[in-house]
């Protein structure tokens, strides 16, 4: 996966091209975005355990 950072450094999201999926972390919450062969897109938001 690759990570992108914003200007100050800070992680932003993480995104694997070859799944075509987003990750994205903020307050213990993970969502994952995935876009699908025919067009769509699906969201799963879940609460990530420390």
């Amino acid at each position: 996966m690759q990570e992108i950072r914003n200007s100050q450094g800070r992680l932003v999201c993480r995104v694997d091209k070859t799944s075509k999926t987003v990750e994205i972390v903020e307050r213990g919450c993970l969502t994952v975005i995935r876009f699908t062969d025919d067009g769509k897109i699906t969201v799963k938001h879940t609460e990530r355990k420390a």
